[in-house]
């Protein structure tokens, strides 16, 4: 299944309508905000909705789904944006424009049994029937595009359940978003494209998943999204997640992405917490599900420790660090087992080791105090003897020095 968002706006309202509408969209963002600060509380969910439903005008469906809105919100989040917040500390705004501001959005989201949507249903005579609040209907026109009827119009009217978000633009209008869910044919390939996400641009690496081989490393060019307008970045986001699509069809691979969580990193360099919190890798991640509808599988996994693995395969393989952590995010992903057998063959052995020493020898003098100097990779053999075959894995290391195609991808 694919969620597919149908685009539309609002094309005839009443004034009698416009102010129902208006009160919903009041009623709705407090709710939001309350819910949000229960739970920073430690409120439960059901705690939380019986309280709302006690103080707000709203029912029950209305405030879970408002609950649902803010649930996974990171902490110190400004309703309405930090732009109104500092246009209304400078006395640029009004307050009842503030406040306008700040309640700009309602969604409802449906049921199965309920038709599609209870609260907010689009009729056959494309109509918004939007539940205001003791049994007060209005019914607003709406206007969807007509290719999107075609296609998407069979699972508008009780066929399916939807999601419908209604969003109050600057000139007065209201915005419809309609997501759907779609069935799709999502084929297992034979590769994997893993993604290492950095700051200005995301590295990728294709793998074979029956046997341990790269095909190709690359790169995408996004430095254009640290900096730059709201609209361009999530242009360039689009642009970037259909070129890695293109990638993925071309070696028939399934997608990887790591979870980041930017929010909690913190460095004493101000310009790297800077860089690093103005990734937009949330975004990305929900932008890449849009795959799925051209039936690539994508998924999320957890890339812990392939940093770390990726900067002891640098040396040996003559990659960048990012490259080497996409390939080792691939290996994870295809086998576990086989990521922390890399691991203990990359854990490394003494530098003296080679000539037949024993390890941890205690040694004598003014340097037996001293700190060990560290473990090195590898070391070939000193003492005139071949290396073994296969030996520490170097079968797999040696497969990554050549023979790698490298792809370079600027979005422009």
């Amino acid at each position: 299944m694919a969620k597919v968002t149908i685009p539309g706006y609002i094309c005839e309202i009443s004034e009698e309508e416009k102010e129902e509408l208006e009160k919903l969209l009041f009623n709705f963002g407090k709710a939001r905000r309350r819910a949000y600060s229960m739970k920073r509380k430690g409120y439960t969910k059901s705690e939380i909705e019986r309280i709302l439903q006690d103080e707000i005008c709203l029912n029950s469906r209305y405030i879970s789904d408002a609950y649902h809105s803010v649930k996974d919100l990171p902490p110190h989040v400004t309703f309405g944006g930090l732009k109104n917040q500092r246009l209304r500390e400078k006395g640029k705004i009004s307050k009842e424009e503030y406040h306008r501001r700040r309640n700009s959005i309602v969604i409802s989201r449906g049921e199965k049994s309920k038709k599609g949507n209870l609260n907010i249903r689009l009729t056959e005579r494309m109509e918004l029937r939007i539940n205001t609040g003791h049994k007060k209907w209005i019914y607003p026109k709406v206007y969807i595009p007509k290719k999107y009827l075609e296609k998407y119009g069979h699972l508008l009217y009780g066929s399916a359940p939807y999601t419908v978000l209604i969003k109050r633009r600057n000139d007065g209008g209201y915005n419809v978003c309609i997501t759907v869910e779609v069935q799709t044919e999502v084929k297992e390939g034979k590769r994997v494209l893993a993604l290492d996400i950095n700051a200005g641009h995301i590295d990728f690496a294709v793998v074979e998943k029956e046997e341990p081989k790269v095909v190709s490393v690359g790169r995408v060019e996004l430095h254009e999204t640290q900096y730059v307008r709201k609209g361009k970045r999530k242009y360039r986001i689009h642009q970037a997640v259909d070129k890695i699509g293109n990638i993925a069809k071309h070696y028939d691979a399934d997608v990887f992405v790591g979870k980041l969580n930017t929010g909690s990193f913190n460095s004493n360099n101000r310009k790297a917490n800077r860089e690093v919190k103005n990734m937009p890798q949330h975004k990305f991640r929900k932008t890449l599900k849009k795959l799925e509808r051209r039936g690539i599988k994508v998924e999320e996994k957890s890339e812990k420790n392939t940093t770390k693995v990726g900067e002891k395969i640098t040396p040996l393989v003559g990659l960048d660090v990012h490259k080497c952590s996409a390939i080792a995010f691939a290996l994870k992903c295809i086998s576990y087992n086989l990521f922390r057998k890399l691991i203990t063959l990359l854990s490394g052995v003494t530098s003296n080791e080679g000539d037949g020493s024993l390890r941890g020898r205690r040694k004598r003098g003014k340097r037996a105090n001293r700190p060990c100097s560290g473990h090195k990779l590898w070391t070939a053999p000193q003492s005139g003897y071949p290396a073994m075959p296969g030996g520490w894995g170097l079968s797999f290391l040696e497969r990554l020095r050549a023979g790698l195609t490298c792809i370079r991808v600027n979005v422009c």
